[in-house]
């Protein structure tokens, strides 16, 4: 079995995060507690979809978590909201969850989720592979014969092995129903307090959060806070729906389908209270990828005012965009995608630039985010981009200079508001 976290290579720069810790503490947020005589602290974490490159945010938890840093509110879009669904089912958010997350998807076998017939998984395979002699031609062969089941179905593959992939891991943890897993979501750690004052913290937003599309009523949908809208009981559905609607990749995977949905009672104010929905509402609806509408959610646990605790950002991508050549029908189709899953995220931080501070690029550029076929020794390179990410973050990030430009922008929106200090 893979053995990312006891690698001599990566152990050599979580020991130097420790050491760094010991010597002189990364402060990084005003949410601590104590454990087993250390003081932890305490964050919010979003984590960005793409695709197989998801070992690489496993990674960047582990290097945190090594100077003592753990999680309060998680969420994502894609293998992000994978990621923090089984993250979140670890149980005491006290403890760390790095280790048992590289043994969990660097263990993955990548190759099983291909699910669909002969012809659709050999062109799933063929699309994360790299370009070889007539692999060109062998696209456009398998893409003849694959295509009228993708007409048919909308993708490629069922996606029926990766429901059941997170299930087991939800299973493994003693999660089988949203039941299940509020518990966690609504236990705070014992002795939360704010690092100056000292004073108890009993209340704080623990959340989990999911995002997918919701295709046919054209809704972004946060999960599980909007589930009641397509479940009478959502408290009894299994959470593994949630990580497979938001991981629907369009073609790749089917969507993701909930019958009955106009027969909920209560179905219509639920709509409207929930999602703003007015209009006449489906009997069944189809999710796809929530990087669709928002692949990088940063702004899921935004709160006004000063922070007392930061949500940090991991992206799957280089930190500059950079233009295309359009000039053919391929480039067009791959940054379109991109713009439609980006441009709200990019909006979002424009309008919000001091959130650049807690997003950190982990570089992935060289890696297909479709690589079914993923060797352990990318899996490797992938987890090891993602450690050295966290200890260069820890490294930058200041968070007293933040909280004080936090405060500076505080006062500035009052001001426009006409808000006066008492």
């Amino acid at each position: 079995m893979l053995n990312l976290v006891n690698d001599p290579r990566i152990l050599k720069i979580t020991d130097e995060i420790r050491e760094k810790a010991e010597r002189d503490p990364y402060i990084v947020s005003d949410v601590v507690c104590q454990k087993d005589g250390r003081e932890l602290q305490f964050v919010d974490l979003v984590m960005e979809g793409g695709g197989t490159l998801g070992i690489a945010l496993v990674g960047y938890i582990h290097a945190l978590e090594q100077a003592g840093i753990r999680f309060l509110g998680i969420g994502g879009s894609s293998v992000g909201a994978i990621v923090a669904l089984i993250a979140y089912s670890c149980g005491d958010r006290t403890e760390p969850r790095g280790e048992k997350l590289a043994e969990i998807i660097g263990g993955m076998d990548l190759g099983k989720m291909v699910d669909g017939k002969y012809f659709a998984r050999r062109l799933s395979t063929l699309l994360g592979s790299s370009n070889i002699p007539l692999l060109k031609l062998r696209r456009i062969l398998n893409l003849i014969f694959a295509a009228p089941q993708v007409f048919k179905t909308l993708g490629l593959n069922p996606g029926d092995k990766l429901y059941d992939w997170i299930a087991e891991r939800l299973a493994e943890n003693g999660i089988y129903t949203l039941a299940d897993l509020d518990i966690l979501i609504n236990a705070l750690p014992e002795g939360l307090k704010h690092r100056e004052s000292g004073a108890k913290i009993d209340k704080y937003d623990t959340s989990l959060k999911i995002v997918a599309t919701d295709v046919t009523t054209s809704t972004k949908v946060v999960f599980p806070d909007m589930a009641a809208m397509y479940w009478q009981e959502p408290s009894e559905v299994n959470p593994a729906c949630f990580g497979r609607a938001s991981s629907s990749i369009p073609g790749f995977f089917r969507p993701y389908i909930v019958g009955g949905v106009s027969e909920l009672i209560g179905s219509v104010e639920r709509w409207k209270q929930l999602g703003s929905f007015t209009g006449k509402l489906p009997d069944t609806v189809l999710f796809a990828d929530g990087g669709l509408l928002s692949n990088f959610p940063i702004d899921l646990f935004k709160r006004q005012g000063e922070p007392r605790a930061p949500t940090l950002g991991a992206r799957l991508s280089d930190k500059n965009r950079t233009a295309k050549d359009i000039k053919k029908i391929k480039p067009y189709a791959k940054q379109l995608y991109c713009a439609l899953s980006h441009c709200a995220d990019y909006d979002f931080i424009f309008k919000n630039p001091l959130y650049k501070q807690l997003v950190a690029h982990i570089p992935t550029n060289n890696y297909n985010w479709l690589d079914f076929n993923m060797s352990d020794e990318d899996k490797f390179s992938l987890f090891r981009e993602g450690v050295e990410t966290g200890a260069k973050f820890l490294d930058d990030f200041e968070w007293e200079y933040y909280k004080q430009l936090r405060a500076a922008e505080n006062v500035f929106y009052r001001a426009q508001r006409g808000v006066k200090d008492e």
